[in-house]
């Protein structure tokens, strides 16, 4: 705020992304040298907005998809991921670790989580509509910069085994998807058209692109989703399997409403929601219980 009433009572000489750069560094300088981790935290967030909202300026009057936008801010979510597992080597920075991993874990996962819906769908063809990325040549950069990091940095991690090969596969997959939406002409996914308001009304069938769509983000986030439990067991992390489990159990409830919510008869449509989250919370419950059993067993005994 401070900087920004200097910049305004100076005549506004630099843009108000410039100050929010500036924070954002500042932040990130401020979190390592005095090991704050809140610090971290705003900072890692501040740098991803200050680029999402540089990558818009740039974009001005040249009618590019903002789909490589989003795939700027995701390959920044990965490498947060990659990131996070590289700052476990140290003790000193484990703390620093966790926050790295929930905010590239939280972000893919709503991603996938939103573009596996219709409504995500609807999105994902209003993102494509436009120039290529390769009209900008300051997006073009970054997402090469980012695209080199994140290679770099998986490497590294892979040869100092602080990522598994099956994490390293599912890293790279997640890399070439989101890669490919920026790189995919304009995709129709519906038959009809959208509204006036750009929302789709409801009824509308998928055409064949929006089913091979929404075939591979309901793969993928599932999987993604499995992943996350299978890893929290491997690495004995207790948050990582409830993570999961939490992820997990929201999508088998949003994918039911989704699914079924229009075939049933409303009474029969809640019992059998009721049923199913019943059946599946046990299972998901009784497995994760088994799971952090069998973590705090094997810690005792290599205590002992």
């Amino acid at each position: 705020v401070t900087l920004l009433s200097f910049n305004k009572d100076l005549g506004d000489p630099f843009s108000w992304r410039t100050i929010l750069f500036i924070i954002s560094v500042f932040g990130l300088l401020t979190a390592y040298y005095l090991k704050a981790l809140y610090s971290l935290a705003f900072g890692l967030i501040a740098i991803a907005v200050w680029w999402g909202t540089q990558a818009v300026e740039w974009t001005q009057d040249k009618d590019i998809a903002i789909s490589a936008i989003f795939v700027g801010v995701a390959l920044l979510a990965i490498l947060f991921y990659l990131l996070g597992h590289l700052h476990e080597k140290e003790v000193r920075w484990k703390r620093f670790a966790l926050v790295y991993l929930v905010l590239g874990i939280i972000s893919i996962t709503g991603a996938l989580f939103f573009f596996s819906s219709k409504l995500g769908l609807a999105v994902l063809e209003e993102m494509t509509k436009g120039a290529s990325f390769f009209d900008s040549w300051q997006i073009t950069l970054s997402l090469a910069v980012f695209l080199m990091s994140l290679v770099g940095v998986a490497l590294y991690t892979v040869a100092q085994k602080l990522v598994s090969s099956f994490e390293f596969l599912a890293i790279l997959f997640l890399t070439l998807l989101f890669g490919a939406i920026a790189l995919v002409p304009q995709q129709s996914m519906f038959l009809q058209s959208h509204n006036s308001y750009g929302f789709f009304s409801g009824a509308q069938e998928l055409s064949s692109n929006g089913v091979l769509w929404a075939i591979i983000f309901n793969v993928a986030v599932f999987f993604e989703l499995l992943g996350l439990i299978f890893s929290g067991y491997v690495r004995r992390e207790t948050w990582l399997i409830n993570l999961g489990a939490l992820f997990l159990f929201l999508l088998i409830f949003v994918k039911y409403v989704d699914w079924f919510f229009t075939f049933l008869d409303k009474s029969i449509f809640f019992i059998g929601a009721g049923a199913l989250l019943f059946v599946v919370g046990w299972f998901m419950e009784k497995g994760r219980r088994m799971m952090i059993a069998t973590i705090k067993a094997q810690t005792q005994q290599i205590s002992q």
